[in-house]
């Protein structure tokens, strides 16, 4: 060991790692006997800052976590608190994740004693298939016409409704799109309600829809009501439907069960009083109060952006709601400018259990946002900058962890392909020894449709509220196959703007404007540019458009169809001119018939040795169009006299078909 008083020397990297060692041991032990330190760790955190929090040198910092299993990692990379809490305990450190309460808006916990609240009206969702006839039940109870108001009678958003039946009771509705593309609309009804009223028709029963909505009902757990509509039709069958119901799993009351059923007509309002009464008893029995003081809470059902400026249909679960108030939902917030019922009709406050549009918005909020008051604006900016700035953490890691799995997907496909090409090696010059190393050979196959690649139709989606923007992208999103599909590029609620013309030449797109009214400025524009607008408010008509767009595009489909059959007998030389002669096939016409204007094609010990077209068709020495099952005729092809007596011959045609979607 070297003395450290003696002259110039070249220490020992031994003695270096030795003393390093000491000074790490030394510091773990006096790590452990002042305990774990506590350190208060972010939501997310970069690698970087959290080995700077640690205390440790990035590089070995680096080292150390691939030493723990962490792979393919940087220092841009981000954590998650809790993951950087179980490194830092590595570290002999007490971490605490922050959770974002102190910066964040979150709802109030519930009350320890509900039965001294004020009572709620109870909330309302009524569910089922497309056409069975909710929104036509919905009039009925509200003494309205919502359903002569949608386009095509298919309800299109989801409509929140106050009502007050004929005993005095305050009900909230909720009447949900029943067309499969609005899916995830009917998941939010479903979020919010205290009770389902599943709608099936008498004369259609149980369809893929109904057992739908139920499966949501369910995931919610919330009671549903079951209501027979249609049936003051004469092909209603209501015992049938009762038994579909059964069948499925829902226990109504007929068969023993707790689901009460209630047989109605929303067209003459036949049994409308017993669905009321059904209502109103699963209300009382779930006792549903909610304190109107303190900070507000709710859901955000519908946001959409209007001439007075952008909207958010918002129903109240606790609260009370008024003009100036400060509210956040998701990465937005608004100052209340003013509320308004479904009427339209201005309104002071919006109480538990009431659904109101809200205007004042600094962006439009995603229907299925949950909405919190806060007490300051510099309060609910404080909330909006924190969910901001989480959000873009939360997209940083969905962006690395795609990555990395891309990453190692690649890996092992180039491994395989590796191992592949060692294992094919030794056979490989095996075959180059056998050709005598020129590798002449070997036959070169190709695969139909290779290199065809994926066509892609690129789509503009604008709508009057979000979730219809959102139902519409998702039915296009689904439309296509391996060969053809749809692909959005951008989508937002409003009107078509100039922008959305000029993106959509540029990207050779097509913009679909769903229940907007279009300006014949912007429709001069779109037609100059050579821009398609797909103009729709039913969502059936756009899909059906759209399928037929990508359909255009599928190749076609050809097949070959056997016109008739023959076989060589003999070969004739025939002088073309001078001392040029072609052979030409005396056949016998086997089965069909042959024509002057068929393809053909030759085969000799089951290989192709001819496809192609005819020269000349002969009976004798007169041309003829065709010939029939047992007719002797003469086959001369083009380009081709390399005949022999035993050939099959066939004729056939091409059909070209278009495909569809």
């Amino acid at each position: 060991m070297y003395d450290d008083d003696e002259g110039d020397y070249e220490e020992d990297p031994h003695h270096v790692l030795r003393r390093k060692e000491e000074k790490q041991r030394r510091r773990e032990e006096k790590l452990a006997a002042m305990g774990p330190i506590p350190i208060l760790l972010p939501h997310f955190i970069s690698i970087a800052n959290l080995g700077s929090a640690l205390g440790v040198e990035k590089r070995v910092f680096l080292q150390n976590l691939a030493e723990l299993g962490f792979e393919d990692i940087t220092l841009e990379t981000v954590m998650t608190g809790e993951t950087a809490a179980l490194v830092a305990q590595e570290y002999g450190f007490s971490p605490t994740v922050e959770s974002g309460d102190a910066i964040d808006l979150k709802r109030r916990p519930p009350p320890v004693d509900s039965s001294a609240l004020p009572e709620r009206p109870p909330i309302v969702t009524i569910m089922g298939h497309v056409d069975h006839g909710k929104t036509t039940m919905l009039d009925w109870l509200r003494k309205s016409s919502v359903a002569a108001l949608e386009h095509g009678g298919i309800t299109q958003h989801i409509g929140a409704f106050s009502v007050k039946l004929s005993g005095g009771k305050q009900i909230t509705f909720l009447d949900t799109p029943g067309h499969a593309a609005f899916l995830t609309m009917r998941q939010r009804g479903a979020n919010v309600t205290d009770i389902v009223i599943l709608v099936v028709a008498a004369d259609d029963s149980v369809k893929p829809q109904t057992l739908e909505s139920l499966k949501h009902a369910r995931a919610a757990n919330v009671p549903v009501i079951v209501a027979i509509n249609k049936i003051d039709k004469d092909e209603a069958r209501i015992d049938h439907v009762k038994a579909d119901l059964a069948r499925n799993g829902i226990e109504i009351e007929d068969y023993g069960g707790d689901v009460q059923v209630a047989c109605v007509s929303g067209r003459t309002g036949e049994g409308m009083d017993s669905l009321e009464e059904n209502i109103l008893t699963l209300s009382e029995i779930l006792d549903l109060r909610a304190e109107r003081e303190g900070m507000a809470e709710g859901w955000v059902l519908e946001s959409s952006v209007k001439s007075v400026g952008r909207a958010a249909s918002v129903l109240v679960k606790r609260g009370t709601l008024r003009k100036g108030d400060f509210i956040a939902a998701g990465t937005v917030w608004a100052k209340i400018r003013m509320l308004r019922n479904e009427a339209g009709d201005e309104v002071n406050e919006a109480t538990p259990g009431t659904p109101v549009e809200i205007l004042g918005w600094r962006a439009l909020p995603d229907a299925g946002d949950e909405v919190i008051q806060a007490p300051s604006e510099t309060r609910v900016r404080e909330a909006i900058d924190y969910r901001i700035e989480v959000q873009g953490y939360e997209k940083a890691a969905a962006e690395q962890e795609a990555q990395e799995r891309k990453d190692k997907k690649r890996d092992v496909q180039e491994e395989a392909a590796a191992r592949e090409k060692a294992a094919m090696a030794p056979a490989n010059r095996k075959k180059k020894t056998r050709q005598g190393g020129t590798g002449t050979g070997v036959e070169n196959t190709t695969t139909p449709g290779d290199g065809a690649g994926l066509i892609k139709l690129n789509f503009t989606v604008k709508g009057d509220t979000m979730g219809s923007v959102e139902a519409v992208c998702a039915a296009i999103s689904e439309i296509g196959n391996n060969e053809v599909q749809a692909a959005i590029l951008r989508s937002a609620p409003g009107t078509v703007t100039e922008y959305d013309v000029e993106h959509a030449a540029i990207t050779k797109g097509t913009i679909v404007n769903f229940n907007t009214p279009l300006s014949p400025s912007i429709k001069k524009m779109a037609e100059d540019a050579g821009v398609a607008i797909l103009d729709h408010s039913v969502i059936y008509h756009l899909v059906d458009e759209i399928k037929e767009m990508l359909s255009d595009k599928l190749p076609m489909l050809v097949t070959s169809r056997v016109l008739g059959e023959a076989e060589v007998l003999q070969v004739f030389p025939i002088n073309i001119r001078g001392k040029e002669y072609k052979n030409i096939a005396g056949c016998r016409v086997r089965n069909g018939q042959l024509t002057r204007n068929a393809v053909y094609r030759l085969t000799r010990k089951n290989k192709t040795i001819f496809d192609g077209k005819l020269e000349s068709l002969k009976m004798g020495k007169k041309d003829v169009d065709e010939m029939r099952k047992g007719g002797e005729c003469g086959l001369m092809f083009e380009n081709f006299d390399a005949l022999e007596i035993g050939d099959k011959i066939q004729a056939y045609e091409e059909v070209r078909e278009k495909r569809r979607l």
